[in-house]
């Protein structure tokens, strides 16, 4: 199963997984995705046996088989389910491997539904679209920290652990921000100020939360890292400035 290791190695995490009950932010624009870390969170859970939960409010389910299918994952032979959050529309007609397990509409309803899961590694993707919704910062907010009181709940007992990709731009500057207070790890892709080539597609940093004294107790000493990273087909790259990449 496809893993990041270099990012992993970098991180000092041994299973390049965070602390259980931690949450992990994921920033990245236009110049840099930070999408291109969600099949690190997913590969690296299902290597350790946990399972996963992917909450997507930018793409459909085909869209991550496709992608981890091309890192040797197939998705439906693990403990992995999908919630589509992105469409309300009727799935009955689709073949069943590539049904979303759930479909959130009610927030109540959906909470209620991921707290009698077990405990799962829980990513969740495009947060941001809720701004265009309608929904004001406050109300994505606790939307997080809803998930984030259920996935610390659910840690008591096993591994789990939230991680969250959002869009930073000047519309969700201000809701990043309050993110960045209630989380654990910050990973923030930026692109190069030279500009993204054929061997450096951006860089990517990544610090301490300002939650993140809770956990370091638990951990091996963690380290912040910025690391340059290439995307291809199938693997993304990671390998320290001004150094030759390691394909992972």
């Amino acid at each position: 199963m496809a893993s990041y290791k270099t990012l992993s190695a970098a991180l000092n995490w041994p299973t390049g997984l965070p602390a259980s009950g931690s949450t992990a932010l994921i920033a990245g624009g236009l110049e840099a995705e930070g999408s291109v870390l969600i099949p690190h969170f997913i590969s690296s859970t299902l290597d350790s046996q946990h399972p996963v939960i992917l909450v997507s409010f930018r793409q459909t389910f085909n869209h991550y088989m496709h992608i981890m299918r091309k890192m040797g994952v197939n998705l439906t032979r693990h403990k992995f389910q999908f919630v589509n959050a992105l469409l309300q529309a009727d799935f009955s007609e689709l073949p069943q491997p590539t049904r979303p397990h759930y479909t959130l509409a009610k927030w109540p309803a959906f909470f209620e539904w991921l707290n009698e899961q077990p405990p799962s590694m829980v990513i969740v993707d495009g947060l941001c679209a809720l701004l265009d919704q309608g929904h004001t910062v406050n109300q994505v907010l606790q939307f997080m920290l809803s998930c984030q009181r259920i996935v610390e709940t659910k840690a008591e007992s096993s591994f789990a652990a939230l991680a969250i990709n959002v869009f930073l731009d000047e519309f969700s500057e201000v809701l990043v921000r309050s993110m960045i207070r209630r989380a654990h790890f910050m990973f923030n892709f930026t692109g190069l100020s030279s500009g993204a080539s054929s061997d450096v597609a951006g860089q990517l940093t990544v610090v301490p939360g300002h939650l993140h004294f809770r956990i370091q107790d638990k951990l091996q000493e963690f380290k912040p890292s910025a690391l340059h990273y290439r995307v291809s087909d199938a693997t993304v790259q990671f390998f320290s400035p001004g150094q030759s990449s390691v394909v992972l």
